[in-house]
């Protein structure tokens, strides 16, 4: 979380634009996406049920009902059988498996396009045999995919403009003026159908984008700006799950500062909120990777956890995020002649076998992780100590002997 741009808040006129605009600033864009697309899933699946099954039904009716002329059912069951529900049928399959997810918009625009066309000719095959087939039916598949495809309005529009512009042409030039009224019908339905589509993903985005804001503060240290006990209780278990399913590893550096309940005795308690704001900015701002992340998990306790970092350079790495905190120069005497400092507990675990509770380890990491915390404590404070063999790294800018708590 930290410093991830994912999960900084836009200003309200900065997110009344984003709305607007139907897009917003990248990586929170990418995130809207994948979940936009895997809600729709559902939406288009019942919309191409419902469209091969209207379509199967039609030679019931043509036949028993409009004794429509053989010439006109021969070609429009070819239309029907062999090319719209075949390709309904396909953007069915792509919607529905996911390995074939990816190109379900792609195939699902490509399946209106055919079977409003279809729809169209056989509107004009019809007339010209005398036989009245509403003309709707190509309207009818456009607005189905601008309302109950669930696809992405900027996606989707001009494909539904270009079907329209291809069958209303197609239309006047077979059936003349007489067909303008026609026409002017369908691009009102297939206008009101856009609007509604403009509308719907809007209220996408807006529920998203609240719902991310909520998720975002019920996770988030108000003081640091950092996760919470909450956000890295579950994020460290994630990462064990992923480092399980890919044989990688999980590192933990759990950090305190030191004589913290001196320091906010002597400068007083808005001071010692300053101390955990500047040591919290720089701890998130240390954590670069997508999946590193550092939290606030209690008072003066902060918790740092990498992925897929070697056990050598993780450890490194929690040394020298540690040494950070006395890097910030921040006073913790009167007279400046002593830093505040900060003790470190280190642990990992390499390459966890999946069949483990990512709970437990979870829980044993936290363990080992805070044992070797306090063995830092013990040995003096401002080092670090690496879980396992518990031998303190060189201390820096340790305090006095007189101001060390047992």
């Amino acid at each position: 979380m930290n410093g991830d741009p994912r999960n900084r808040p836009h200003s309200s006129k900065n997110q009344r634009r984003q709305l607007l605009r139907l897009r917003f600033d990248e990586p929170l864009e990418a995130l809207f996406r994948g979940q936009f697309e895997r809600s729709a899933v559902g939406s288009r699946a019942m919309a191409l049920i419902i469209g091969m099954l209207m379509i199967a039904a039609t030679p019931l009716y043509d036949h028993w009902v409009l004794q429509a002329p053989d010439s006109f059912l021969k070609v429009s069951h070819f239309l029907q059988f062999v090319v719209q529900i075949p390709s309904i049928a396909l953007a069915l399959l792509f919607t529905l498996r996911p390995r074939l997810q990816r190109w379900s918009p792609a195939v699902m625009i490509f399946a209106t396009l055919v079977t409003a066309s279809g729809a169209m000719a056989q509107h004009i095959f019809g007339r010209l045999l005398g036989f009245d087939m509403p003309h709707d039916f190509a309207a009818i598949t456009v607005t189905s995919m601008l309302i109950l495809g669930r696809l992405r309005f900027w996606v989707v529009l001009p494909w539904a403009l270009a079907t329209m512009i291809l069958t209303t042409w197609a239309q006047l030039q077979a059936l003349g003026l007489p067909a303008f009224y026609n026409a002017v019908s369908a691009w009102m339905l297939v206008s009101i159908s856009g609007v509604a589509a403009y509308l719907l993903e809007y209220s996408s985005r807006q529920s998203w984008y609240r719902g991310r804001l909520l998720e975002i503060q019920a996770t988030r240290d108000v003081l640091t700006g950092l996760p919470n006990r909450r956000y890295f209780d579950l994020e460290l278990r994630k990462l064990i799950r992923e480092a399980a399913r890919q044989r990688q590893n999980v590192a933990l550096l759990m950090l305190d500062i030191d004589h913290f309940k001196d320091y906010n005795d002597l400068y007083g308690h808005p001071a010692g909120d300053q101390c955990l704001r500047l040591v919290g900015n720089s701890l998130g701002k240390a954590m670069r990777r997508p999946q590193d992340f550092c939290a606030r998990i209690g008072g003066e306790e902060f918790a740092a956890v990498w992925f897929d970092a070697q056990p050598d350079k993780a450890s490194e790495l929690a040394e020298a995020l540690r040494d950070s905190v006395h890097g910030l120069g921040i006073p913790r005497s009167l007279d400046g002649s002593s830093l505040v400092t900060a003790s470190g507990g280190f642990a990992q675990v390499i390459a966890p076998t999946a069949g483990d509770s990512p709970r437990r380890i979870a829980a044993d990491l936290v363990r080992r992780a805070d044992a070797a915390l306090y063995a830092a404590k013990r040995a003096g404070r401002s080092r670090l100590v690496m879980s396992g063999d518990h031998s303190p790294t060189a201390p820096r800018d340790t305090p006095p002997p007189e101001a060390q708590a047992p």
